[in-house]
């Protein structure tokens, strides 16, 4: 884009585009902005010195800011619609990696997907190696991979063999009492 006085203001000279899948992550949305990018920049620069470009005035009105990210915001308030948390867990991936806690214990959950399921907010309402079935504010979310305090990120159904105990249908995660 051409520089302006403003914050990512002026007329874009050159845009690329991709799609976004239902099973991108920040991180593999990353990694192929990176890859687009380079080749984007010298288009852009052989444009510029052959003159070719025309810049494309932007929208202003649809200009939103972009802050920098917290660890706050990936927290998970399971009062939310699982479409949405499914969202956030994909967005937040790999980093600030979404988070509740369980019994107590910080979770981190890297992956999930929606799943049908009704109950309180948190509450587990199945647990088996397909997943962590786990009720949102509306509809459930099976949570597919996690990190438990201390230990490496893994697959639920590893999970699920070894510790099978810490997901007892009933459970609530997230609780306000856990946090403390």
């Amino acid at each position: 884009m051409r520089m302006e006085a403003g914050l990512d203001t002026g007329p874009m000279l050159l845009k690329v585009t991709t799609p976004i899948s239902a099973d991108d992550t920040g991180g593999s949305l990353h990694d192929r902005l990176a890859e687009m990018g380079p080749p984007a920049v010298i288009q852009a620069i052989a444009g510029l010195a052959a003159g070719t470009l025309d810049g494309e005035v932007q929208d202003d009105s649809l200009a939103t800011y972009a802050h920098k990210l917290n660890k706050d915001e990936a927290r998970i308030d399971w009062s939310r619609p699982a479409v949405e948390l499914e969202r956030l867990v994909r967005a937040f991936n790999p980093w600030p990696i979404c988070h509740s806690t369980l019994n107590g214990e910080a979770l981190k959950v890297l992956s999930a997907t929606s799943a049908q399921g009704q109950g309180a907010p948190g509450e587990v309402l199945s647990a088996s190696k397909d997943g962590l079935i786990v009720a949102c504010g509306e509809q459930a979310l099976c949570l597919t991979r996690l990190q438990l305090p201390g230990g490496k990120a893994l697959n639920f159904s590893d999970l699920f063999n070894s510790r099978r105990e810490k997901f007892a249908v009933g459970t609530v995660l997230g609780q306000v009492a856990d946090a403390q």
